[in-house]
């Protein structure tokens, strides 16, 4: 037991030294303009349709991690082309209760990034090519318990003649090559569909920052995509601030635990099939607006995050399957096990969901006690005891069948929404302190979901069909 403590004790020195003796860099005096491409798709080369995303995301945002590529991308370091091989480029899709051009201008102004978003400061323009093409730098603070990860970045950024907007790494920062794109797609008076895209080359990331992302692999995997998500969600808050008079009113009702769940299927105009598209593009998330929740006398802002796949069989075939805890212990690798409630020894109406986390050499249990509240044709409802370690922590898993819009498909989702508990161990309550804290662990559950659980279901069906045909021709 000493020994483990001195290695986490070295390995937390180890951490900070590396934080506190991170390499500071000069801007250079003057920086040559480069002609880059994008290494993936636009989103509007996609085929979907702006309005019906628009539709289904609501005041939410819908997140795609697309499938993996190769491709051939900018170096700063060598600065010159490089090969990549199984990178996954991420979408974000929100919309913006302002006039596209307004959106646009929010973006290409630079110089006001430090005020919309907060993991940016002393955001300015270095150097001007020409009106449409600029560099800008930039210093990105990453704060988590014991470590201030700040790296300067410069970017040379783009407006196109499409009007979309591209930032690629030129210099600096904690990798060597990265990534940001914006388009603006109008879909109404005064509304507009922005999506953001970006990659970064976390393999060549620097030390510490490969430290933070190698700590728990599983957050690894979020981080970027919440890095994107915060700043499409700050210009959103940004439009709303400059457009009060547009902008969405927020949700002002006070839920309880049992009502504050909000179904995919109830939502008004959505349209299934291009859901499906957007599917079949990658890993799915939707972040739903926040909606208030109180419990015990104390309210919070909860948002509830989504994992979303279309399953290519009846709804019929794969819902035993998915309306129970223990397949997420076959294909979410946070999960060990599920256990019923008649199976906990415990005289209570709750089971015992046992997931965990690793922070470095650190493995980090996280007890989880959800009482089934429904399970029906349609879907599996779930809150959890106040004694858990998210508390409250409500969500639900939903099957859409889309037999009647000619697929013989189904749309399953699987929703977490919560806040941390407070028998919660001061190990896991230190994830308060981490970045994108309201989101972090459902966002990082709901990913690993939507990455693996179209896969697994379809093998676990062929293989079950396959035992029961091999039993009866054993007759």
């Amino acid at each position: 037991m000493c020994s483990r403590r001195i290695y986490r004790l070295r390995y937390l020195l180890l951490v900070l030294m590396f934080a506190l003796t991170a390499p500071s860099y000069a801007a250079k005096d003057k920086y040559r303009q480069i002609d880059w491409e994008l290494p993936a798709p636009r989103f509007a080369e996609f085929g979907v349709s702006a309005e019906k995303v628009a539709q289904i995301a609501g005041g939410g945002q819908f997140v795609i991690v697309a499938k993996p590529a190769d491709f051939e991308f900018w170096n700063a370091r060598s600065s010159q082309l490089k090969s990549f091989q199984d990178k996954r480029v991420i979408y974000v899709a929100t919309v913006i209760d302002a006039p596209a051009d307004e959106v646009r201008e929010m973006v290409w102004n630079f110089d006001n990034h430090e005020d919309i978003s907060p993991l940016l400061k002393k955001t300015k323009v270095i150097q001007k090519y020409n009106d449409n093409s600029v560099v800008v730098s930039y210093e990105q603070i990453i704060k988590v318990p014991i470590i201030k990860l700040a790296s300067d970045f410069v970017m040379q950024m783009d407006k196109k003649e499409n009007g979309d907007i591209g930032m690629v790494l030129v210099d600096k920062g904690d990798v060597e090559s990265s990534y940001q794109y914006f388009e603006f797609f109008p879909v109404g008076k005064n509304r507009t569909l922005a999506v953001l895209s970006g990659w970064q080359d976390t393999d060549s990331a620097s030390f510490t920052y490969k430290l933070i992302l190698e700590a728990e692999p599983a957050i690894g995997k979020v981080f970027p995509t919440l890095w994107l998500y915060e700043r499409i969600v700050q210009f959103q808050n940004e439009a709303a601030k400059r457009y009060p008079e547009i902008a969405q009113k927020p949700d002002d009702k006070v839920y309880d635990i049992r009502s504050v769940n909000a179904y995919i299927s109830e939502r008004q105009g959505v349209d299934m099939l291009e859901l499906k598209k957007l599917t079949q593009l990658g890993s799915i998330q939707f972040y739903q607006k926040s909606r208030r929740v109180d419990y015990q006398g104390t309210e919070a802002d909860i948002i509830q995050v989504t994992a979303i796949q279309h399953i290519p069989l009846p709804k019929e075939t794969i819902r035993p399957v998915l309306n129970s805890f223990h397949s997420l212990a076959a294909y979410n690798e946070l999960t060990s096990e599920w256990i019923d409630p008649e199976n906990t020894g415990a005289d209570e109406s709750w089971g015992d969901l046992r997931i965990g986390v690793n922070i470095g050499p650190i493995f980090i249990p996280v007890e989880i006690y959800p009482t089934l509240e429904e399970i029906s044709d349609t879907k599996m409802i779930y809150y959890t005891a106040d004694h858990s370690y998210m508390y409250p922590l409500f969500g639900h898993i939903e099957h859409v069948d889309l037999a009647e819009l000619g697929d013989e498909g189904t749309i399953v989702t699987v929703t977490i929404g919560g806040a941390m508990g407070d028998e919660a161990s001061f190990v896991f309550k230190m994830a308060r302190y981490l970045p994108f804290h309201d989101v972090l662990i459902c966002a990082t559950y709901t990913m690993l979901t939507s990455d693996s659980m179209k896969g697994w279901v379809v093998n676990h069906i062929a293989e079950k069909e396959k035992q029961k045909a091999q039993k009866v021709g054993a007759l």
